[in-house]
């Protein structure tokens, strides 16, 4: 079993995680993380990312903050016949051994008041909090939903 220390190395050096603070975070991958640009103008913003749970045990993404937001809220979408309803929900689950993505047209990280505008190029520092792993620091390159990505560690 690889050690933390070298977990933490590997995905610092794909730039997509800082510092897990629990054993449990070990176990827990955070893949092609990225933000949308924020419109002149306008204060929210979406994130995206995939949290791969790698643990034996189910995890949940329960809450998220950023210093460039005053909140963050996480979201999901459906569709009601032709009308499309987006909620905050509470909680996002990962099963033991699955991954959950949140992409565009589906479950996204909402930055509602966007203190200073997300532009392409930058990243935005977020910090994810689970159930049992703890926090976890992230970097959130901000991208346009068309821009090529290579990350993904």
């Amino acid at each position: 079993m690889r050690s933390l220390a070298a977990i933490v190395f590997a995905l610092a050096a794909c730039g997509q995680v800082e510092a897990p603070v629990s054993e449990h975070a070990e176990a827990l991958r955070v893949e092609n993380a990225w933000a949308a640009p924020t419109p002149s103008g306008v204060d929210v913003s979406a994130g995206y990312l995939t949290v791969v749970n790698g643990a034996s045990t189910a995890d949940a993404l329960v809450a998220v903050s950023t210093p460039r937001a005053q909140r963050v809220e996480i979201h999901e979408m459906r569709m009601d016949g032709s009308v499309m309803h987006m909620r905050a929900v509470s909680r996002l689950d990962i099963t033991a051994g699955r991954s959950v993505s949140l992409a565009p047209g589906g479950r996204h990280l909402m930055f509602i008041g966007v203190t200073q505008p997300f532009v392409e190029g930058e990243t935005i520092p977020v910090r994810l909090s689970f159930e049992r792993a703890g926090e976890i620091d992230v970097s959130l390159p901000v991208r346009s939903a068309g821009a090529t990505h290579t990350g993904g560690h």
